[in-house]
This record gives structure tokens, C-alpha cells and sequence, in this order.
């Protein structure tokens, strides 16, 4: 007699929660909303690959080769001209027709031969296939470059370094595969998302250098093609994880840091440009990534302060009499460092580094100034020389405004999680801020005005700043004890939102803001306090950060009525280190 077939039945898509309660589950990684709302721990099974593809990797037998990244031509081009990226291969057209020649206005950044541009594609190819050959080039030409930054310090502490900062087994292994290659990422970062990354024209943006700056340094290289990668995925459609080609350049570039940061291994003196440009790639790497892992945001915040620290990086900047090449090279990526790990504060991931930055003001501000001075040649072609008639705020007047903007957007965040003994202090030092802000905008608001009234286009880092004024101010009146979108409405901030609104709405049809970070925050405290479902309508289409956008429809789909604290906000990004779903990790 034959046994009968047994049919097992499929366990259906979800948590192991929702599937035990037999009940239906949104999918949502790596918590689902139905586990957050109740409050339990959203388990997930662990994902296990076929025996066959365990034993031979992925993809068809006859098809799979053997990863090996092309080597990175050094591509010059001076002005960057827009692409449709509705297929890879336009992208790799780029590629093939970038004239390899010396980019206008570069060639003052760079002195004593510390930035060579050239560089052999053959060693590049070796050093992106074996990350023991990067670390030993890395020696190398860190013997070969001496310069005001590369001198002996105060010894980092390997052993607090975080291991969660790295990608080890993450994602190379199960993530998809996005089928582009260097060349492609490289062309795109430069002809698309550096452009969008900043208001100035793209060969004298900052992210523009960065680029020839990690050229010349094989770590930061590989942390900027993980970024490159991951934004590509983003762009060409929804993603909600990197790709496997953004995975590997994180995993290569994270085990040239850690050997770079280890005492024992090595003696030579540390390299802090390609040390904290690599910082700053791992922020933009993991700012993109929904959820936000609020673990690896906090953790890298503390690694970036205590290199900071031990290097006595800020008396470097700050006390410097010559403004050398390098010096003036960390003095912005220290500024970009201190906006990123401020931006993040406010969802409560990290903010360590911004806070000693907001302590030691004085230094703060000399590194801002210090910073500036890469762009002190194309910041004399401003306003004025546009409409010589009338004085306007030159372009530094406005990065000025928007700085300290973004100081008193860290000191909100600071005042919103502060113990109660500290909120007087915290309190007057903000009113005192805001207050001297609000002055400061003015000058913008009737710059704007006069634009209109003459028929001109006004700059647009005057429009983002005057947006992201608005939404401090209501920022700092929601971020303690009350609630975002909370009923009635106070006359003063129904009149800020309604000016917020406005200026977002006029600074989109100027340019483009899909990339500015604080321009996009500005869209989401509009749409968590906006009642009217026109403007919010238009403030999601308008909304492109993936993780800003999915935090709004949280809020709104979910509250009833859509309203929010601050403190449910960060419940929301990390619940964990709020005490929510204890046991759960990002």
C-alpha cells in the first residue's frame, strides 16, 4: 500500500508574528506596521538560498563569470551636460566620449603634486580585485605624500572602532544585482548627482572635487563607487536596499579603513583627508538606505568624533596661519561632516560629532570661513555682477545664512532631547539664534521679492534657505511638548507653514531639489503640519528622499488624527533604542 502524499502547505509572505497570529502583514522590512502599532517583536525567517545556488553562487551556470571590475578611467569634462538614464548602455556612451583633459578652474586645488590626476588603469584594475594589494598601495603613497596634515598625532583607538560600521556579510551575497559597472557609477555621479547635490555649477561643486580627491586615495575610492552605485539603483527606479556592486566597493573600502586605523599593523603617519572624505561616503551610503539603521548612524557619529579628537583635527583647521591646500580640503569635508551628522540628529541617530562642534562654536566658524576659500573664485561672479544697478547679499552672505541655519537646526535637535535642567539654557540660546536668523533673512526675502518684481530668476540657495528658515521656526515650536500637525492651530506658525508652502513651491519651479537634504526635510515638517490635502498631495509628489517620503505616509496614514511628537517620530526610526520593541535590531 502506498503512503499518501503529503502536501505541506506554503507558509504564506511576512513576519513570523503576523503568520503565528494568522493574521494578514504588510511585508514591511525590517519592522511591519502592524507590529509597530501593537508594539510586539516583528520577527523575520532568516532567507536560505537553494542548495544548488549555495554550492555554485548565483545566476545560470554557462552565463556566470567571474566579477571583475573595470578599471576607472580618470574622466575630465567641464560643464555637466544632462542624461537620460533609461538604459545603462547611454551611460557608458559617457564613458567612451569624455575627453581625458584638465577641468577649468581645478588647477588651483591642486599644490605640491598631492593630487596627481593621472593615474595608470592597470594598477587601478589590481587594486579593486584584492584588498591586500589597496592596503599596500595605500602605504605607499602615503610615504610618497607628505604634507601638513600627515604628521604625527595621537594614536586612534582601534579597538573602539565599531564593527557594525562594515559590511561584511550583509548584503554581497544575497543583495540583486544592478549590472552596471565603474565606469558607468563614475559617469553618473559626476554628470548627474553631483549636480543635483549642489546649487553651484557642477565643475566647481564641492562633491566635483571630492571626486578628484578620492582618485588619489584607493579607500575613499571605493566608499564614493558604493555611494555611486546605490544612487544609480535609486535613480533608474525604487530601491530599497543597495546593489551588489554598491555591497562589494563598501566591503573592499571597509577593510582598507580598518587596516589604515590599526596601530598594529602599520606605522606611518594617518591620512585625514581620505580618512574623513571615507567618513563622509559612509553617511551619504547609509542615509539612503530605508529604515534608517540608527545603530550604524550613531556608532559611526561617535568613530568620526573620536578620530576628530585624538587627532586634534579642529586646533589643525582652526589654528592653521596658511590656508594650505589640504588643510582648506579638511576644513570642508569637516563642514560637510558636521551638516550630515546634524541631519541626522534630529531623527536621534548619531548627533555626537555635531554637538562638540556646536560646543567649540568659535573654532566651528573658522573652519566654516576656512572652507569657503575653495570657493572664493567663482563666488565673485554673484548677484551683483548680474544686476550691478543695486547691491544684493553676494553668495557667501547666503552659504552664510544657510550655515547657521543648519547650526541652529543642531541646536533644536539638542533642545528636543535635552533633560529638563538643561532646557532654560538650551531654550534662550535658541530664541537668541532664531531671533538673529530671522534678521538675516530678510535681506534674502527682499532679495526674492526684487527677483520677482524685475523678472529674475533669484539664486537658489536663497530659495532653500528661506524654506529651510520656515521650517525651523516650526521645528522649534513642535519639538518638545507638542505635537506636529496638533489642533487649532497657533495664528504664528499657520502663517509660517503658509510662508513655507510658498517658498517650497516657488524654489521647485527654480531648480532642482531632489538631492539637498534640508530642502527635502523642509517638505516633510510642511507635510506633517498641513491639514490641506492639496498641499499635501503636492508636498509628496514633491518629496523624493525615499525614507522622508515613507516617514510622511507613516504619519499620515496611521495617526488618527494625523498627528505626531518628536519623541514618536524617532519611535518610529528606531524603536529600539527608545525601549519600544525591546529585542528588535534595525
Amino acid at each position: 500500500m502506498q503512503n499518501p502524499v503529503v502536501v505541506e502547505r506554503s507558509v504564506g509572505p511576512g513576519c513570523r508574528t503576523c503568520i503565528t497570529k494568522k493574521v494578514k502583514c504588510d511585508e514591511q522590512r525590517p519592522l511591519c506596521r502592524r507590529c509597530v502599532r501593537l508594539r510586539l517583536q516583528c520577527e523575520w525567517p532568516v532567507y536560505q538560498p537553494s542548495m544548488s545556488t549555495r554550492r555554485r553562487g548565483l545566476g545560470p551556470i554557462k552565463s556566470r563569470d567571474a566579477w571583475t571590475p573595470p578599471p576607472i578611467l580618470p574622466i575630465r569634462q567641464s560643464q555637466a551636460e544632462p542624461v537620460d538614464l533609461n538604459n545603462l548602455s547611454q551611460i557608458q556612451e559617457i564613458c567612451d566620449s569624455i575627453i581625458e583633459s584638465p577641468t577649468p578652474g581645478h588647477d588651483h586645488h591642486l599644490e605640491s603634486g598631492a593630487f596627481n590626476i593621472w593615474f595608470d588603469t592597470g594598477e587601478t584594475a589590481n587594486q579593486l580585485n584584492d584588498p591586500a594589494q589597496e592596503t599596500e598601495l595605500v602605504e605607499q603613497e602615503n610615504h610618497a605624500q607628505l604634507s601638513i596634515l600627515l604628521s604625527p598625532q595621537l594614536p586612534f583607538n582601534f579597538q573602539t572602532t565599531p564593527a557594525i560600521l562594515f559590511a561584511r556579510d550583509l548584503g554581497p551575497n544575497y543583495a540583486h544585482s544592478l549590472g552596471s559597472n565603474d565606469s558607468q557609477a563614475v559617469s553618473f555621479y559626476r554628470a548627474v548627482f553631483a549636480p543635483l547635490k549642489s546649487t553651484r555649477e557642477a565643475a566647481l561643486s564641492a562633491h566635483f572635487l571630492f571626486l578628484d580627491l578620492a582618485k588619489q586615495n584607493t579607500m575613499a575610492l571605493h566608499f564614493l563607487l558604493a555611494v555611486a552605485h546605490n544612487e544609480l539603483a535609486i535613480h533608474l527606479g525604487p530601491s530599497n536596499n543597495p546593489p551588489q556592486e554598491s555591497w562589494k566597493h563598501f566591503q573592499y573600502g571597509s577593510e582598507i579603513f580598518l587596516a589604515a586605523l590599526n596601530p598594529l599593523a602599520r606605522s606611518t603617519c594617518p591620512d585625514h583627508v581620505g580618512t574623513m572624505l571615507s567618513f563622509l561616503y559612509m553617511y551619504m551610503f547609509w542615509m539612503r538606505i530605508p529604515p534608517l539603521n540608527a545603530q550604524s548612524l550613531c556608532q559611526l557619529s561617535v568613530s568620526v568624533l573620536t578620530y576628530v579628537k585624538s587627532h586634534r583635527l579642529y586646533e589643525l583647521c582652526a589654528g592653521s596661519e596658511t590656508s594650505s591646500a589640504d588643510t582648506v580640503l579638511l576644513s570642508r569635508i569637516l563642514t560637510y561632516l558636521y551638516d550630515r551628522d546634524g541631519f541626522c540628529s534630529f531623527f536621534g541617530c548619531g548627533g555626537a560629532f555635531a554637538s562638540y562642534g556646536s560646543e567649540h562654536h568659535e573654532k566651528r566658524h573658522r573652519i566654516w570661513q576656512l572652507s569657503k576659500s575653495i570657493f572664493t573664485y567663482s563666488d565673485r561672479h554673484t548677484i551683483a555682477s548680474a544686476m550691478p544697478s543695486t547691491q544684493w547679499p553676494s553668495t557667501s552672505h547666503i552659504l552664510n545664512v544657510y550655515f547657521e541655519l543648519i547650526s541652529i537646526h543642531h541646536d533644536i535637535n539638542c533642545y528636543s532631547q535635552a533633560v529638563e535642567a538643561q532646557v532654560p539654557r538650551l531654550l534662550r540660546k535658541t530664541k537668541r539664534n532664531l531671533a538673529r536668523a530671522q534678521e538675516e533673512c530678510k535681506s534674502l526675502s527682499h532679495l526674492v521679492k526684487e527677483c520677482k518684481r524685475q523678472g529674475r530668476i533669484p539664486p537658489l540657495m536663497a530659495l532653500v534657505a528661506l524654506t529651510f528658515f520656515h521650517a525651523i521656526q516650526i521645528y522649534f515650536h513642535r519639538s518638545r511638548d507638542s505635537y506636529f500637525g496638533q489642533l487649532p492651530v497657533p495664528n504664528e506658525i499657520q502663517q509660517t507653514l503658509s510662508e513655507l508652502i510658498s517658498a517650497a513651491f516657488y524654489t521647485v519651479a527654480t531648480g532642482p531639489v531632489q538631492l539637498l537634504e534640508r530642502f527635502q526635510w523642509s517638505l516633510l515638517i510642511a507635510g506633517m503640519e498641513t491639514h490641506d490635502p492639496v498641499h499635501l498631495e503636492w508636498i509628496l509628489a514633491n518629496l523624493s528622499d525615499p525614507i522622508l517620503k515613507t516617514l510622511l505616509n507613516m504619519v499620515k496614514e496611521e495617526q488618527e488624527p494625523p498627528r505626531i511628537s518628536i519623541k514618536q517620530l524617532r519611535r518610529i526610526i528606531d524603536p529600539v533604542s527608545h525601549g519600544d520593541i525591546p529585542g528588535t535590531l534595525f
